[in-house]
This record gives C-alpha cells, structure tokens and sequence, in this order.
C-alpha cells in the first residue's frame, strides 16, 4: 500500500490512538505510518456486541444448569474456543466439554486453575459463581 492511500478516518474504540503499518513512500521505501479507519472500528464494536450476546445466553444457559460459569469467563474475556483452548494448553474438545455444567460440577481444583489463570480470577469466583 503507498502511503497516500492509509486510511486517516478516526477510529473511537482506539481512543484516539492511531495504530501503525507500513506503506511505501514516494521513494518506494517502506515507512511507518499512522492510520485509523472506521470500517476497522466497526468491525470492533459489531465483534464487541456479539460477545456482550453471547455472554448474556451464557448466563442464562447456566441458571438452566446447561453451560459452566468457563463459557461465561471465557465470553467475559472475549476468547472463543480455540483461543481458550490454546490458552489453558488444552485440546479443544476437551475444554468444550469443560463448558457443560454436569462435568464442570465434576472438575478438581488443579483442572480448575488452568481456568482461573487464564481468566485473572479468584478459584472461588469460578467454582461459586453467582448469577
């Protein structure tokens, strides 16, 4: 991309913090460059939205003893499967799993931790989550 054509739009999510790519300048070099643009804020808030959504449905999957607070934190912290997967060092079917209550219950505390480490939380917080 020549650096005529990075986009200068303002992107609220970043808070006025412009991010930084590289373009070419009128010499062919690469440069840094500042940008922002609002189809990439867009792309944050409808992401952002959909998470609030999904953590709602967490919510109320739990009180109907369906999904595990896990599904919660891990909405709450905007990861999906193969991020928390990654993250607690696990195979995915195994965490998705973990997001069923009935073997949630069943879970000890040092399977528990891997949790609890990955969403900054208290083992207390997770294990007598509260609605």
């Amino acid at each position: 991309m020549d650096k005529i054509e990075v986009p200068q739009e303002e992107n609220k999510t970043l808070d006025g913090i412009k991010k930084v790519m590289y373009a070419k300048d009128e010499e062919g070099e690469f440069q840094k460059v500042n940008y922002g643009s609002s189809v990439e804020e867009f792309a944050t808030q409808t992401a952002v939205e959909e998470y609030e959504v999904l953590k709602q449905e967490s919510l109320e999957n739990i009180k109907k003893e369906l999904s595990s607070p896990i599904e919660y934190f891990m909405y709450e912290n905007r990861m999906d499967l193969p991020t928390l997967a990654s993250v607690v060092g696990m195979f995915q079917f195994r965490v998705k799993r973990h997001l069923r209550m009935d073997v949630f219950k069943k879970m000890n505390d040092k399977l528990l931790s891997k949790y609890v480490q990955a969403f900054n939380i208290k083992l207390e917080d997770l294990k007598e989550f509260k609605i």
